[in-house]
Formats: C-alpha cells, structure tokens, sequence
C-alpha cells in the first residue's frame, strides 16, 4: 500500500491543472467567440452603400476656434465691448483676466518733503469665449472695430465627422456579454462586462464633446495697450525721518566739539614724535655751529 501513496500528491496536482487549463481555455475560447460577434456586429453596421457627407453638408462636424492677438486703446473698455457682444450672441465667456505687465520705476524729486514716484506699466487682458459658430464672424468683426493693431490671427476649422461616426457606428452595436458557466469566474466576467459598458459610455461622452463644440466656436484673444506711466506724489522718506532745525543745529554743535576733542586727543598722542623732533633740530643747530667754530 505504501507505493501507492506516492502516486496520491501527483495525481490531485495534474487534475488541478486540468481543471485550471480548462477553465482558462473556456474563458478564452467566449472571449474569442464574443469578439469575433463583436466584430461582426460593427462591420454590418457600416451599411455597404453609405458614403461620407459631402465637405458641405450640414451633417459635417466642424469644430471652428479663433485665435486672435492685438492691441487696443483701452483693455479694460475693449475686455468690456467683447463680453456684452458674447452674451448679446446667446454666448458665453469662459475665461476673462485682466493684469498689468509692469517695466522700470523712478522716483524724482518733486517737494522738499515729497517726491514723483512713475511706474511704468502695460495692461493686458486674457479672454475665452464661446458663442454660436453662426455668430463666431460677427464676434471677430466686433473686435476688429476696437483694435488699433492686430499682430496675429490664428482661424482653425477641425473636421470630426469621420470620428463622431465611428463613434456612432461602434455605439450602434450592442455590448458583448461572456456567457457563464458552471467554471466561469464571476469577479473576472464582470470586470470585463464593465469594461464594455464604459467604452460605449466614453464614446458617447465622446460624441456629446464633438456636437458641442461644433455648434460653439471657439475665441481666444489677448488684449494689450500702450505702455503708460502711473504717476504718484509720494512722501519723501528722508525729509519724514529728518530732525527739526533747533535739534540739527545742537547735534552739530556738539559733533564740531566732539571732533576737535578727537584731533586734540590725536595730536596728544604724537607727544614722543614732537619731542624727538625738537631733539633733532637742536641737536643739528649744535653740530652746525661746531663745524662753523672749527673753520
């Protein structure tokens, strides 16, 4: 008997095996089946005799952007004149910023107790706006009209028909399902219905981005005007901080006083050198007259 429990581990390892394998290949084998019906249900859906709109049919998604970039007279009144004229076109703005680019400062004299303080400046404004693509030349003219010089001008027109139908033609199909069976995984099938079922949501989110921006256009502009100056009368910091004239002139006193106590102390401290030196001169007076004697 004993031999024969040897035979017992290897045995239950290769039925399990089996039974894996055989999961694996029934699995695999329903995939195949649903993908090839997948496949099969798309193609049928692009009927034979069905053509591609023609460039100017309606049915043509067209996605139109604008990207304009001038200079005005005034940003803030132009920024203005753009977001009545989006509205009054049943359009919306996006985004709208205003901010100043800022250059070099001075500060000039002006006062005895103030001075001129000029910044140099440039304003400039960011604007986002979609409105009806119908309306999208009328909002190009109307920011014509305010601009004095526009440097660049960017129109784009994007086709997405070929893509809004494929997305279409994938959606028209139903979703694949795995069968299940006595051995299918049940964690694994639905894992791989939802994976289905969000792709045929994503391309219909898809679709919804297409139409949308199809029947908006898109206008993106910068706004810039000349530079100014932004004059100030500011206060003059050192006539705030200086002291009146009775306390100055006592603070000059007393450093005049404090300054030949200073050079006094220093010529004290030369008297070694001075008296050296009246040494030396008496001392060469004498052998002067030595040498006079002598002759």
């Amino acid at each position: 008997m004993r031999p024969y429990c040897y035979l017992v581990v290897p045995a239950m390892t290769l039925y399990a095996c089996s039974a894996g394998s055989s999961y694996s290949s029934i699995l695999d084998s329903t995939v195949a089946q649903e993908s090839n019906t997948y496949k099969e249900a798309v193609e049928a859906a692009a009927k034979p005799g069905e053509e591609v709109p023609a460039l100017n049919s309606p049915s043509r998604k067209h996605v139109r952007t604008a990207d304009v970039n001038c200079r005005v007279a005034n940003v803030f009144s132009a920024a203005t004149t753009l977001e009545h004229a989006t509205n009054k076109f049943n359009g919306y703005v996006v985004e709208s910023t205003l901010s100043n680019e800022f250059g070099t400062s001075q500060d000039l004299p002006y006062k005895g107790d103030s001075m001129k303080h000029v910044q140099l400046f440039t304003a400039v404004a960011n604007l986002t706006m979609k409105v009806p693509v119908e309306k999208l030349d009328s909002l190009v003219s109307t920011l014509t009209n305010v601009a004095t010089f526009v440097s660049a001008r960017t129109l784009k027109d994007d086709d997405k028909t070929l893509e809004y139908l494929g997305n279409s033609m994938k959606n028209q199909v139903p979703v694949p399902t795995v069968a299940m069976t006595k051995k299918s995984d049940p964690i694994a099938t639905a894992t791989y219905q939802e994976t289905k079922s969000n792709e045929t949501i994503d391309r219909k989110i898809a679709n919804f981005a297409i139409l949308d921006d199809a029947n908006f256009a898109t206008l993106t502009v910068k706004l810039s005007q000349p530079q100014q100056a932004d004059v100030q009368i500011v206060v003059n910091p050192e006539s705030t901080i200086r002291a009146g004239f009775g306390t100055e002139l006592l603070t000059a006193l007393g450093t005049g006083a404090t300054a030949l106590r200073n050079v006094f102390l220093f010529l004290l401290q030369l008297w070694p050198f001075v008296l050296l030196t009246i040494a030396g001169v008496f001392g060469y007076k004498k052998i002067t007259v030595r040498k006079v004697v002598a002759k």
